[in-house]
């Protein structure tokens, strides 16, 4: 009985707290940042440098004023990666965490540690006890810290639910609608929030980073759980339909159904997206596939991968 008013609560949480935010509000005041910097500091592949890939996700990302660090990947990868290119991760002023999935936090302390004083932006729901599935054994799949423990170890904890300005110009989506019927988490069959594996995990704490540059609104995924064709809608709503230019980062598209799959390529020329780095969790099959479809705009952005959006 418990487990059943826990599912009925979670898909209350789901519909009541998320309808129509982008439709409901004038669109966000969104400042045009001249030129973004970002380095790939943690990906499944390794490029061509000295750098290590492993199965996770971290991109340092360059304003003029702040440089935030996107996720933190697995922990084996980041500091090292960050020596060979040359990155300082001392001078890292703020962390966001896209979802609290092991891959995306496990390198959350030692980045901690090498960095100076930091806001760290979460959604509440990284905290939420769950597991995965590890062939039948339940796995707990929590944060490397508690709620308490990163108040006393940052400068500031914010907690997103809905957009927050992580600093001029730059901002994180909170909890993301799930209005496509096609879309998933990708992982309903290995994430969960119970041990005994029967309730799966809606990953509510799922969310992107997005930035305006002079070419359009440039949005950053971890996994893109709420769904890639989810997430660009409501960024596009957020801004009042201003141009999306480039989508960047995991997707979890690697199992996708045919469906699913023409509905995003569907989605991403209606977008007219200009540039897609598609990494981590996109699956080889999935990029390929999207490849075909868009000649010259794709690419993987393994360990090591610089890319400017803005200025030259």
């Amino acid at each position: 009985m418990r487990r059943f008013f826990r599912a009925i609560i979670l898909a209350l949480c789901v519909v009541s707290s998320l309808p129509g935010q982008a439709r409901s509000q004038r669109p966000l005041e969104l400042a045009t940042l001249p030129r973004v910097d970002i380095t790939v500091l943690v990906e499944n592949m390794a490029g061509n440098g000295t750098e290590l890939g492993e199965g996770g996700l971290s991109f340092l990302v360059e304003t003029d004023s702040r440089r935030i660090l996107f996720d933190t990947g697995g922990g084996q990868t980041l500091l090292g990666n960050a020596r060979s290119l040359g990155v300082d991760l001392s001078k890292i002023d703020t962390i966001v965490i896209s979802h609290g999935h092991y891959d995306h936090t496990g390198g959350l302390g030692k980045a901690l540690e090498a960095c100076g004083p930091v806001d760290l932006f979460v959604h509440p729901a990284v905290f939420t006890e769950r597991y995965l599935k590890e062939g039948s054994r339940a796995v707990p799949d929590v944060m490397p810290f508690s709620r308490d423990e990163l108040r006393r170890r940052v400068r500031n904890l914010v907690e997103t639910v809905n957009p927050t300005s992580v600093c001029e110009g730059v901002m994180v989506t909170g909890q993301i609608p799930r209005l496509t019927s096609y879309e998933d988490t990708g992982v309903r069959d290995l994430a969960f929030l119970d041990a005994d594996l029967k309730t799966p995990n809606p990953i509510l704490d799922d969310q992107a980073l997005f930035f305006r540059v002079p070419e359009g609104v440039v949005i950053l995924l971890g996994c893109g759980h709420s769904g890639v064709v989810n997430t660009i809608r409501y960024i596009s709503g957020l801004v009042g339909g201003q141009k999306i230019y480039a989508v960047m980062g995991g997707t979890h598209l690697r199992n996708a159904s045919p469906l699913r799959l023409q509905k995003t390529v569907e989605a991403f020329r209606e977008f007219d997206l200009q540039k897609l780095l598609l990494c981590h969790c996109t699956g080889i099959d999935t990029y390929a596939e999207i490849a075909k479809a868009f000649p010259g705009r794709l690419s993987w952005p393994a360990c090591g991968t610089r890319v400017r959006f803005g200025g030259k």
